[in-house]
């Protein structure tokens, strides 16, 4: 990974991020419940304020991809 591009890098990163939600979202003992974030006008959904900053409701969500039970 340390020849990267902050491109490559980030492609990455999306794609492993996206493997692992989907593994989360397939586990069969979580009961559904909808993402704050993804109602959030800051956010829309990503966690991440347009100032870069995280989103408060990471503290509060309780859905399983803000809060994965293993």
């Amino acid at each position: 990974m340390g020849n990267l591009t902050k491109e490559e890098y980030e492609a990455d990163l999306k794609s492993r991020q996206q493997k692992h939600l989907e593994g989360v979202r397939s586990y069969g003992g979580a009961t559904f419940q909808p993402c704050m974030h993804d109602q959030c006008t800051e956010c829309i959904g990503t966690g991440i304020r347009n100032n870069g900053e995280g989103c408060v409701h990471w503290i509060s969500c309780k859905c399983p991809k803000c809060s994965p039970v293993c």
